[in-house]
């Protein structure tokens, strides 16, 4: 193992001992067609080996829809904007679902969330979670460490900050654990990823998603602050949609 591959994964592995808060802004790229595909590969692979997934179609889908046209008028690629603030204790993330903007504030065990026309809460219920967006995926380096094979690397820059950029395989797809961890960056069984790690903090700056020769999803962030002192108002949120949060 040559010394910028130890580097990269002893970045990788103490990445969450070299920043204490955090904050991030990003933007997440897709071509949905191909992502969908993707997706739909790892869905039937998973089955063949036995696991038992379940499809869900949306509440207000037309039976008699026909897909061919439905992908002809929808936009095969899309980028959204999303932010994330991260202390020890508490988190903040604003990202897109669709065309809605989510608002989140989580502290322990407790979200508090406006989307959707609604303003909920989960009251500290540790079985009703909540999403970050794709913010997340970019500093949960550690639990990555343990499932890249390094293909290639070589010394880089990004957002002016000095990285190691590495092609990297997933070790092991047909192991069924693994899809989850790495899930929110590839969406399915990505051929390679190609990451950005920053050089000082581990964290991914940007990852890239390969399939067949074409990249399909490419997290990456635009700004990132480390260490900075967030004001108690950074993570204050009320109800948007009536006076009071509904327990979810």
């Amino acid at each position: 193992m040559s010394a910028l591959e130890v580097e990269f994964y002893n970045l990788l592995t103490t990445s969450a001992s070299r920043w204490t808060t955090l904050l991030i802004e990003g933007r997440t790229w897709a071509n949905f067609d191909i992502q969908t595909f993707v997706w739909h590969t790892t869905i039937e692979r998973l089955r063949a080996n036995g696991a038992r997934i379940a499809t869900f179609q949306r509440a207000d889908a037309d039976e008699t829809e026909t897909p061919e046209i439905e992908a002809a008028v929808a936009r095969v690629e899309r980028a959204e904007t999303w932010s994330l603030w991260v202390t020890p204790e508490r988190r903040r993330a604003k990202y897109q679902v669709g065309e809605e903007l989510v608002d989140v504030v989580m502290e322990g065990s407790t979200f508090w969330s406006n989307g959707h026309g609604r303003s909920i809460t989960n009251g500290g219920n540790k079985n009703h979670g909540h999403g970050q967006g794709d913010g997340q995926n970019l500093i949960r380096t550690p639990e990555y460490a343990g499932l890249l094979q390094v293909v290639e690397l070589s010394e880089g820059t990004q957002i002016g900050r000095q990285t190691i950029d590495a092609k990297v395989l997933i070790l092991d797809s047909e192991d069924p654990d693994l899809g989850p961890v790495l899930h929110g960056l590839t969406i399915g069984d990505a051929d390679f990823l190609e990451l950005r790690v920053d050089r000082e903090r581990g964290v991914i700056l940007s990852g890239s998603s390969w399939f067949q020769g074409v990249i399909y999803r490419v997290l990456e962030m635009t700004n990132v602050e480390f260490d900075p002192c967030f004001a108690n108002t950074a993570f204050s949120i009320e109800p948007e949609f009536g006076t009071e949060w509904t327990l979810t």
